[in-house]
């Protein structure tokens, strides 16, 4: 115990040197930037709320029959979680809206339905998250190559404390200081949100601590990358090996992932080809319709044939209509699938994926969205029935009543979570196991 407590401080003056303090602080406040940024859009995203549902309100003087009313529809706003504020860049959706109307359409802008959703993005670092990946990555992989840089220094040290002890007190040392930075940047951005006046419900909190231990585990990765790397011969050759590591994991096998599932997408129906495949349904009923009872005034009494001809088209179109969204629903499900499993590879892509799911604006968030939709556009045509063809009341009734076109995403978290975990603490063990290995042969030659 001793030992550790005298290689604890000395690590604790490598470590914290002016030069580190500086890069220590302007990461420091680079993350905080962010956050405030991220609160800025969330609390964009919450005053055009009340906007919208005020807007959509006043619609309602404007419909003259429920005809107009059928046609033009309403309009359903995507309301991220307030923890999304820490995922404001790097997640698969910025903005999403969408119109609900009784013909076949389902407008989403923007858009992300069909193989779009899996589209290869550029940038997303641009946020709290972003930066932790990016430059989190890079500076505990530095300090994990500066622990055993200097040769003399080690070989000096190893003269009074065991060689075993030494590595596991600087490794288990410059562990704690960063876990504690770290945690002293989550605190200060947690400080920030509540002074923003954002309150994390309890889900948020749980979802959170599922983030911090994927992100504890990724950094961790990182410092131990840099340890072996740090124990090469040649000090160029170790700072090539940082930098093509921290290429490698960062950008490369993220990328190479997320092509593939682009690639894959390309089996899922476009969304043009099914709002094709969709008017074509309704505009063949359209066609019958005209054919047996000719044009539908609103000024004519509802006959029983004409109600009989509206429950056709709610048992046959409606239906077929459903099931091609359906369809495209499980395609979209199974390639998020796939997406998440493949990210299980290595601890980036892991994170990448925990973070797209846990800051409530991921892959699995857009489904439900979906079918959100599609439940509220099923009531809405049968809203449109019951009112338009079995009530005698000319007054134009919503059917939003509340708050039932906001669609509030939740944290999720993306299947597979705990072999990624188990995945992440497998890639580090063996790791540790190198570094050691490659400290002894330092002190050797």
């Amino acid at each position: 115990m001793k030992t550790l407590y005298t290689v604890f401080l000395l690590e604790l003056r490598r470590v914290f040197s002016k030069r580190n303090i500086i890069i220590l602080i302007f990461f420091l406040l680079l993350c905080l930037y962010f956050v405030q940024k991220g609160i800025h859009n969330y609390r964009t995203i919450i005053d055009s709320k009340e906007k919208f549902l005020e807007t959509e309100r006043l619609k309602t003087d404007l419909y003259i029959s429920y005809a107009v009313y059928a046609a033009y529809g309403f309009r359903l706003l995507f309301v991220p979680s307030p923890l999304s504020v820490l995922f404001l860049n790097s997640t698969v959706i910025s903005e999403l809206s969408s119109n609900v109307d009784v013909g076949s359409l389902l407008n989403i802008y923007k858009s992300y339905k069909g193989r779009v959703l899996f589209a290869e993005q550029s940038g997303g670092f641009k946020d709290f998250s972003g930066i932790i990946l990016l430059f989190g990555s890079m500076m505990v992989l530095y300090l994990g190559f500066e622990a055993f840089l200097n040769k003399d220094y080690i070989r000096f040290v190893s003269g009074f404390i065991q060689p075993k002890k030494l590595f596991y007190s600087i490794v288990g040392s410059r562990m704690m200081l960063l876990m504690v930075y770290f945690l002293f940047i989550l605190i200060g951005s947690l400080v920030l949100i509540d002074i923003n006046g954002i309150q994390l419900m309890q889900n948020e909190y749980r979802h959170l601590n599922y983030y911090l231990l994927v992100m504890a585990i990724m950094l961790i990765f990182f410092f131990i990358l840099g340890l072996v790397a740090g124990t090469v011969k040649s000090r160029f050759a170790g700072f090539f090996m940082v930098i093509s590591l921290w290429f490698v994991f960062v950008f490369l096998i993220p990328g190479i992932i997320q092509s593939m599932i682009a690639g894959s997408s390309e089996n899922i129906t476009s969304g043009y080809d099914l709002e094709l495949k969709k008017l074509q349904a309704h505009m063949g009923f359209e066609v019958r319709a005209m054919q047996e009872q000719g044009v539908l005034e609103n000024s004519k009494e509802n006959t029983q044939s004409e109600r009989d001809l509206m429950e056709s088209y709610w048992k046959n179109e409606v239906r077929k209509i459903q099931g091609l969204e359906r369809n495209m629903e499980n395609d979209m499900r199974k390639n998020i699938r796939n997406f998440q499993k493949m990210s299980l590879v290595v601890p980036t892509s892991f994170y990448i994926s925990v973070g797209n799911e846990i800051s409530s604006r991921g892959y699995k968030n857009f489904v439900d969205f979906f079918r959100y939709l599609q439940k509220l556009k099923e009531g809405f045509v049968r809203f449109y029935i019951d009112k338009r063809f079995y009530s005698n009341i000319e007054e134009v009734e919503l059917f939003i009543k509340g708050e039932e076109n906001i669609y509030y995403s939740r944290n999720l978290l993306p299947d597979y979570f705990i072999w990624g975990l188990l995945l992440s603490l497998i890639y580090i063990t063996p790791l540790i196991g190198l570094a050691y290995y490659r400290f002894n042969m330092s002190l050797v030659i």
